[in-house]
């Protein structure tokens, strides 16, 4: 019962703040449909990890409000490009804890540390290790369920997926994508680049149940780059690392 009501109130609340914007914007759109799939799959997860009823629950929240910034970031700067505008996270957690628009979706504040810290830290190189064991599994399944979703989404959706350039991938690029890290987006010059960027997300899946997921999306992304040798070189070995991942935590 207690979800179930979470669920109806958690909808009808953001349902309500997203009113404020226009719908019809494709941009305003696309998050709002982002945020719901994040929220599932975030559910989905918690469900195959373990989590109590009441960390689903939190899961949820944590899915549904996570680019909640993106919204009043289109309308003030014009744009989602952070480096043009404004880190999204951050305005994320500045439009529910500054500006306590978190009153409107949980009146639970034992939550908020956990929301703000896993908000904030979704988007990030690198997530800061803490004792809050807790507030780390949070942060690390909302990483996760992102990379899904935007994988899913450049392979899915027409009107942002990439296609390859007549250009070779840069060979800084190349170097950290060999060296299994996530590629620092200073270094990306071109849309075949940004390609292996997108692949290199994996590196950072924090839990391996999730791989599988992404290695589908993947294989939909790879479709609209097949004909190019040096993105299917990388594809190929990213489908390896995922097999190898999968197996040594002998998950089918």
């Amino acid at each position: 019962i207690f979800i179930e009501r979470g669920v109806i109130m958690l909808e009808k609340a953001f349902d309500e703040y997203v009113s404020h914007y226009n719908l019809k914007n494709k941009d305003i759109y696309l998050k709002y449909t982002h945020s719901y799939r994040v929220m599932k799959l975030q559910e989905k997860y918690a469900k195959l990890l373990g989590f109590s009823m009441e960390d689903i629950e939190l899961a949820r929240v944590i899915g549904l409000l996570h680019d909640l910034g993106r919204f009043e970031q289109l309308r003030v700067y014009k744009t989602y490009d952070d480096s043009k505008s404004i880190d999204h996270a951050d305005y994320s957690c500045t439009q529910l804890f500054s500006k306590k628009e978190i009153e409107k979706f949980v009146t639970n504040k034992d939550w908020y540390p956990i929301i703000e810290f896993a908000i904030r830290y979704h988007n990030k190189k690198i997530l800061p290790e803490i004792e809050d064991k807790r507030m780390m599994m949070h942060a690390k399944l909302i990483r996760d369920t992102d990379k899904i979703d935007i994988i899913f989404l450049m392979g899915t959706l027409k009107e942002i997926n990439i296609k390859p350039v007549k250009r070779h991938i840069s060979k800084e690029v190349l170097k950290q994508f060999y060296e299994r890290v996530e590629i620092d987006k200073c270094l990306v010059k071109n849309k075949n680049d940004h390609s292996v960027l997108q692949y290199a997300f994996v590196f950072d899946i924090n839990n391996t149940i999730c791989l599988k997921e992404m290695a589908r999306n993947y294989k939909t992304y790879h479709e609209i780059q097949k004909d190019n040798v040096e993105l299917t070189a990388v594809y190929e070995d990213i489908m390896k690392y995922i097999k190898e991942r999968l197996e040594n935590e002998g998950i089918r």
